[in-house]
């Protein structure tokens, strides 16, 4: 993936071993979305709140263009560096979901059609376009949010019953 947009990391290098990929990003100091939103969502004026919802959008568009889909967006995968976003961690490391252990740690943040979407290590064309709606989803939720200051359902307990409710 080039690097067109500032919004994405530049991969700097990458190897493929025994069916898996090893990508070598190049390192941003920052810290998460979630974070800064904690210490500084009071300070922030609608400027910044409507620049970091246009990087994030272009990001994900970007992505998206150059077929790259992330499985696992939400605030604490958004790094603000420098006072500008950046999308991190790719979905490369997958939450478990599988019958004996799901996590529900980013639930607000999935489509409900996520739910219907079987992990797999490829996918086929028509699950990748469900993935792209599923990370505009997302990117709904972030700017919800970006502009609120709140975790989605910070007052209820992620559980199965809260992803009954959402769906």
């Amino acid at each position: 993936m080039s690097t067109e947009t500032d919004n994405t990391f530049s991969i700097e290098n990458y190897s493929i071993q025994n069916d898996k990929c090893l990508l070598v990003i190049s390192y941003t100091e920052g810290r998460t979305l979630r974070n800064y939103l904690d210490e500084r969502f009071s300070l922030m004026g609608w400027e910044i709140k409507c620049r970091f919802g246009c990087e994030i959008s272009n990001a994900i568009r970007y992505m998206h263009i150059n077929g790259v889909v992330h499985e696992d967006l939400n605030s604490n995968n958004i790094l603000v560096h420098q006072n500008s976003i950046r999308i991190s961690d790719f979905g490369l490391s997958r939450r478990i979901k599988n019958k004996s252990k799901i996590s529900y740690d980013a639930l607000p943040y999935d489509a409900p059609e996520v739910f219907n979407i079987k992990v797999e290590k490829w996918y086929l064309p028509e699950q990748i376009e469900k993935l792209k709606k599923c990370n505009v989803y997302s990117v709904r939720v972030l700017l919800w949010e970006l502009y609120s200051g709140k975790i989605p359902f910070s007052d209820r307990e992620y559980n199965a019953n809260l992803a009954k409710e959402i769906v």
